[in-house]
């Protein structure tokens, strides 16, 4: 009798949170194309790291030079690449007056590559707005019109945009959904944008920010250190009294991160133990939930099923079969609704069981190698004792 009334209980809230995790989820606020009615023509200054981004370079600088806002220019940083991302920046910019050219220098000891590239980005910089993105993304011709018009409408000093995440082989389709919708779900955008909350996140794959109050709280000198670079601004931004603002821009910029297993476990290796704040605490009870959901319905429809089979069948193991049987459809139907977030085939959802060991196997490596002092490697460079 305990045992059902404890897996009635879970059952009870895992339907709950996943209904209010949902509604969360379908509630993140989506920027729309709009009118730019803004009361200054604000000059804006896109940024652009590039540590060997061969693969990205044309794509994502070929969607920058064709922005329709009529005032801007583009820096991209060339971050001691060793492949052929400098000659393509240098052909872009002997064809395009508005796109320079940065030659990197080393990182300096403290600092994290990205942040210096950054860093030195914006020492050239011009602009009222400062906007950074990542090399691994797309534009549409729109999008500086429609950024800068939502941050005006709602007053923001930052604001970040989340892209859509395009997902091309096996385990993207497997794996970057359970860790989009994890990421959204513990730092929900309602807190982020409330100036009643402490909660602050970024993507760091588009951040605008004006260039005053980027300057106030120090920049990126101020987090030269942190691996996290887009959190730390943001509770940098936020901790300072600066409006904070997060949203969805899938008909704005889309992204494809990483193209296979490999790149997925390194990069997010990186990110999560750090994103969490070293934080045992939410490390564990996310490990244990992750496992509760996809694990512990299959033990109880198999274990009902044995008692069933067996002279020990009761009403209290067909309930509980009933009930495992409910949290594996539960959780298809949510994996389903991730599949079509991200416009990929159906039967991913059937993979859940899947999708969380890869997570909590990532979870587990991001925590050993920072707790381990073994450092976390990101574009061939290893950070020892990483924040």
């Amino acid at each position: 009798m305990v045992e059902l009334v404890l897996v009635s209980l879970f059952t009870i809230f895992l339907t709950w949170s996943s209904i209010i995790n949902m509604k969360r989820i379908r509630e993140f606020e989506e920027i729309r194309d709009r009118d730019l009615n803004l009361e200054r023509n604000y000059f804006v200054s896109i940024i652009v790291p590039m540590r060997n981004e061969e693969r990205n370079a044309k794509r994502c600088i070929g969607s920058l030079i064709n922005q329709d806002y009529p005032n801007y220019e583009i820096i991209a940083v060339d971050d001691m690449s060793t492949d052929g991302t400098l000659h393509i920046l240098e052909e872009f910019s002997s064809k395009h007056p508005n796109l320079s050219v940065v030659i990197g220098s080393p990182t300096p000891q403290g600092w994290v590559g990205k942040n210096h590239a950054l860093w030195q980005g914006v020492q050239r910089a011009r602009g009222d707005w400062l906007l950074f993105v990542d090399a691994d993304t797309y534009s549409e011709s729109y999008v500086l019109r429609a950024a800068l018009s939502y941050a005006e409408e709602h007053k923001a000093d930052m604001l970040s945009i989340f892209p859509f995440q395009e997902l091309g082989s096996f385990w993207e389709s497997v794996i970057q959904p359970i860790i989009f919708a994890s990421i959204a779900i513990a730092f929900p955008h309602q807190r982020i944008n409330s100036l009643r909350y402490k909660d602050a996140a970024a993507n760091g794959q588009f951040i605008l920010i004006r260039r005053d109050a980027y300057r106030a709280v120090g920049g990126h000198e101020s987090i030269k250190d942190k691996i996290v670079e887009d959190f730390a601004l943001a509770k940098l931004i936020k901790s300072n009294g600066y409006r904070l603002r997060v949203a969805r821009g899938g008909n704005l910029i889309k992204t494809r991160m990483y193209t296979n297993l490999k790149e997925i476990w390194e990069g997010w290796t990186k990110n999560i133990f750090l994103g969490m704040d070293k934080d045992w605490r939410r490390l564990i009870l996310g490990i244990i939930m992750l496992s509760l959901r996809g694990f512990l319905p299959f033990f109880l429809i198999i274990q009902s099923l044995l008692d069933i089979s067996s002279a020990t069948c009761g009403p209290i193991q067909i309930v509980i079969l009933l009930e495992g049987l409910w949290l594996v459809f539960l959780n298809i139907y949510l994996f389903w609704e991730g599949t079509k977030i991200y416009s990929i085939l159906p039967y991913y959802a059937l993979l859940f069981p899947v999708s969380v060991a890869a997570f909590i196997g990532i979870m587990v490596s991001s925590t050993y190698k920072v707790v381990s002092g073994e450092g976390v490697v990101w574009k061939g460079r290893r950070y020892d004792g990483a924040k």
